[in-house]
């Protein structure tokens, strides 16, 4: 891969994991809830999940979503139901211990990679990804340096978005504020999910 090939590569890895979108959403509110500790699984299976597709990706697995259009509206659909669901558990939460099962906060590591399956701009990044970088006649190569690029993004991201959540725990702990950041929170996490729907 050249200099110029990884510094595109970078930058594109920076954009996609920095924007806004469930992954850092999910981060902010869990370290708002819970602290910046209970955000490390999450921190550490998004890049986990997403290093997965890419490999899977290399593999040809997004030429074949790109070419079933069944099987990518059914990935599509399911990432948006799981999005409603989070939205919903979390926007019903009073408080950081109150919501319970299996789509509450905090994720545990495996949830979150799995997570990045059903996430919509997770599979437009891996299909953008591969047609990108991963076109190539040596690609298990270029997957390696490509995991790595994006899980050091993916992680700084992460990081940077769950403290964000946590600085703002104490001063969300007084009278109602915690319960407004949730709804706002779930209602973010429904508007993004009602987005990637029309999209």
């Amino acid at each position: 891969m050249s200099a110029d090939q990884l510094t595109a590569l970078v930058v594109f890895a920076l954009v996609g994991s920095f924007t806004p979108g469930p992954n850092n959403a999910i981060a902010t509110a869990t370290g708002a809830n819970h602290g910046f500790a209970a955000a490390l699984p999450h921190i550490a299976g998004v890049p986990f999940g997403f290093s997965t597709m890419l490999l899977a990706a290399a593999g040809g697995v997004a030429a074949l979503i790109v070419a079933s259009p069944a099987l990518s509206a059914l990935l599509k659909w399911l990432g948006i139901a799981y999005l409603l669901w989070l939205a919903w558990s979390l926007a019903r939460s009073r408080d950081a211990g109150s919501a319970g099962g299996p789509f509450a906060l905090p994720l545990a590591f495996w949830q979150s990679a799995l997570f990045q399956y059903l996430n919509p701009k997770a599979w437009m990044l891996a299909v953008a990804t591969a047609a990108a970088w991963l076109a190539t006649d040596r690609p298990w190569q270029r997957a390696a340096v490509v995991c790595m690029v994006f899980s050091i993004a993916c992680a700084a991201s992460l990081v940077l978005w769950a403290a964000a959540g946590a600085a703002l725990r104490e001063w969300l702990s007084h009278g109602a504020r915690l319960r407004t950041f949730n709804v706002a929170m779930g209602a973010l996490l429904a508007a993004t999910a009602m987005w990637m729907g029309v999209a």
